[in-house]
């Protein structure tokens, strides 16, 4: 089974956004403040599809790890034992969700189907936790198991989820967690990147070797900006929360690597005359800030 990660955020996102419904019965706003508010959600929507649209397709980091070789390590994946911990604080929930949603997409890509569906069945608490649970019901979920042998069927059940799900969209009420729940997998997804470009083998191959096989990885983590100016850009037009002012601090300092170290890479990049090769060391100041930044959202 091969799980369409994209497909399972975008889920989750539509979920999250559908999960706290306003009657438009009894309202008292007035028509102006109304259409400023259809206004924001309106924004809020596009920025979470841009963000989705933008994020690695769901089996690019996993397969360019297989491509190079890079063995299945789930230490690198979030514990389920912690689910219970984050269910307790809604924000903390949030993130964690997105991480796990980027777990399973690790797994089900180095084909651990069984252990992928445990993590979706483990994401119902937490969905539970956030009023989403919808997202996650006990139907749904026994349709995910039933298609797990055909990765075709898989996603079609998950599509016809989304569809529904998008017809009970009506307010973007629930527009933060949606948006810290994409900030989790995006983080999630350049920590695995960045954590098996650092933990590759160094005493199997020679240097100059070893740097060729990881450059495709590096390139995945280099083109990491756009989607990290995507999240900036929706966390911005969030109502300012504590943990969305953190996460906007945290996701900026990372915006400042890339303007900063990885631009140099970029340019040398593009003005490479074939002496010029991407070394792991090019890439040790974003990854010690993911691995803090992770380490921040993941542990208790």
């Amino acid at each position: 089974m091969k799980l369409n990660s994209r497909s399972l955020l975008n889920f989750i996102a539509i979920g999250s956004l559908s999960g706290a419904l306003l009657s438009c019965g009894g309202s008292t706003k007035t028509e102006s403040s109304s259409e400023v508010e259809f206004d924001e959600e309106q924004q809020i929507t596009t920025d979470i599809s841009k963000v989705i649209g933008d994020l690695p397709s769901p089996s690019e980091v996993p397969y360019t790890m297989q491509a190079i070789g890079a063995d299945f390590d789930k230490s690198l994946i979030n514990d389920l034992t912690k689910i219970e911990h984050y269910s307790a604080k809604e924000d903390e929930a949030a993130l964690n969700l997105g991480v796990y949603a980027t777990d399973i997409g690790y797994l089900s890509s180095y084909k651990k189907g069984a252990d992928a569906m445990e993590y979706m069945q483990k994401c119902h608490d937490l969905a539970e936790a956030l009023g989403i649970a919808t997202v996650f019901n006990v139907a749904t979920m026994e349709k995910f198991q039933e298609s797990m042998g055909s990765p075709e069927e898989f996603n079609k059940v998950l599509n016809d989820a989304i569809l529904e799900a998008e017809e009970r969209l009506e307010t973007s009420d629930r527009a933060s967690i949606a948006g810290l729940v994409l900030t989790g997998s995006f983080v999630e997804g350049l920590y695995l990147a960045t954590k098996v470009i650092e933990t590759y083998p160094e005493d199997v191959l020679d240097d100059q070797t070893r740097n060729l096989i990881l450059e495709p990885l590096v390139r995945v983590v280099l083109d990491q900006k756009k989607p990290l100016l995507d999240i900036i850009g929706l966390l911005n037009d969030l109502p300012r929360t504590e943990i969305i002012t953190h996460m906007i601090s945290e996701m900026n300092i990372l915006k400042i690597l890339y303007n900063d170290d990885l631009a140099v890479i970029e340019e040398k990049i593009k003005a490479n005359t074939g002496n010029f090769v991407i070394t792991q060391d090019m890439l040790y100041d974003v990854t010690e800030e993911v691995k803090r930044i992770r380490k921040d959202i993941v542990e208790l």
